[in-house]
């Protein structure tokens, strides 16, 4: 669905290099998650990919259309994207306005907007909060309510950067079973972006950015196999495969199968 050929870009002031010749392929309906710790690269290819930065060298492809200026702000509502923090992106004074919000401006027929924010609150449980102010939600249920923002759009690609960072391990583990559920209907395409290899695990593929090149890419077994890569990108490795390393030789394991073992 995304073609990324030698994409390469760098500040204007300095002339330093943020992104080195990367390319890539993202499938229609494929989790991608993008790992790396800050100054990686991670979100500057993001709004590449979108559109909002436009002054890289080389070719972006997007459903086999190139992505220029004339076309960018059409590619771009494939697009929804959800920050790390949510308190950033509300806008309505309940749920339900906020996640009306895109629809409004676009727009789209009332009895419709109604029926498609109503979805979109049942597909990330808060439909039972759809009057609820924003603002007394936990950062987990915000984030959900975000991700309802996202999807209500019916975007084709999902992107999430960093949208889990700012959350508890009850958020965190509460968002990332959406994603799961999103990802069984095999309609939208997942980027995600991180720095947490505790929560690839369920993604299809992930690659490793480190100072704008893609120094590891493949299935999650091929990246927590690539110890060198993990370790020279300074990325600590999920508890299990601390574990598996030690005793089981850097074999890759899932947690479940590592205490099936043990």
């Amino acid at each position: 669905m995304i073609e990324l050929d030698n994409i390469t870009y760098k500040y204007k002031e300095d002339g330093a290099v943020v992104l080195d010749h990367i390319s890539m392929a993202i499938e229609q309906g494929e989790w991608l998650s993008i790992i790396g710790h800050n100054g990686s690269g991670k979100s500057t290819l993001v709004k590449i990919i979108m559109g909002i930065i436009s002054d890289y060298s080389g070719i972006i492809k997007v459903n086999g259309i190139e992505l220029n200026s004339s076309n960018s702000y059409d590619i771009r509502k494939k697009f929804s994207i959800v920050f790390q923090n949510p308190d950033n992106q509300f806008v309505g004074a309940t749920v339900e306005d906020d996640v009306v919000f895109g629809l409004e401006n676009h727009g789209v027929p009332r009895q419709e907007m109604i029926e498609r924010t109503e979805a979109a609150l049942k597909a990330v449980n808060m439909i039972d909060y759809r009057t609820h102010a924003p603002a007394r939600l936990s950062g987990g249920q915000k984030q959900r309510v975000a991700i309802a923002g996202a999807l209500v759009m019916n975007p084709d690609v999902l992107i999430l950067d960093e949208a889990t960072s700012m959350l508890d391990p009850e958020g965190r583990a509460e968002v990332l079973e959406i994603l799961r559920e999103i990802h069984k209907t095999g309609r939208t395409t997942i980027i995600y972006i991180t720095h947490d290899l505790t929560e690839i695990e369920d993604s299809d593929r992930a690659a490793i950015l480190k100072d704008g090149k893609v120094i590891s890419s493949g299935t999650i077994e091929d990246i927590y196999s690539d110890t060198k890569a993990l370790t020279g990108s300074n990325l600590v490795l999920p508890f299990q495969m601390e574990i598996s390393d030690s005793l089981l030789g850097g074999t890759y394991v899932t947690y479940d199968e590592l205490v099936e073992r043990l």
